[in-house]
């Protein structure tokens, strides 16, 4: 908010966690931003175990700039690629932890995610077998989207 009105771009600090417009796209944001390390270091990992002797058979080629980083950089990271995809996939559905201490589900339950909605069921409403069957639920919708997404992504992998 602070920087926001210093620079011009507000007339006045909003309560972005208290407004129903903004309380979701606030809570996305700090969640990509808290995963945004980790993300990063599965990259860097994956840019360091590209073979340099590949850049240098580009090279020897006559690849350079984009064409390496399309036929050379790219396809090697597939993999990593796939990591970080998966992790976030899940990490969607899972959403718990930061969307408790954010908000609390509010204003109105407009922020209440699977996961919070499913806890809220079980032991807020004392209705635990629904909680369960939901729970159940959502593992097997993240279990079948998690597994369609890299058996889908493992075709692009190429191996060294």
């Amino acid at each position: 908010n602070d920087l926001l009105t210093r620079t011009g771009l507000l007339d006045q600090n909003i309560a972005f966690l208290a407004a129903r417009g903004t309380a979701l796209p606030s809570v996305i944001i700090t969640i990509v931003w808290q995963g945004i390390p980790l993300f990063a270091l599965m990259l860097l990992a994956g840019l360091q175990g590209i073979p340099h002797d590949l850049y240098e058979a580009a090279d020897i080629d006559g690849a350079h700039g984009l064409r390496k980083l399309f036929k050379v950089t790219i396809p090697l990271m597939v993999p990593s690629f796939n990591i970080c995809i998966f992790i976030t996939l899940s990490r969607c559905f899972m959403a718990y932890d930061l969307n408790l201490a954010l908000t609390n589900g509010a204003p109105y339950g407009s922020t209440q995610l699977a996961a919070m909605h499913v806890y809220q069921k079980a032991f807020m409403s004392k209705q635990f077998g629904v909680g369960q069957a939901e729970a159940i639920v959502l593992f097997v919708v993240v279990a079948l989207i998690s597994v369609t997404q890299v058996m889908l992504n493992k075709k692009r992998e190429v191996e060294v």
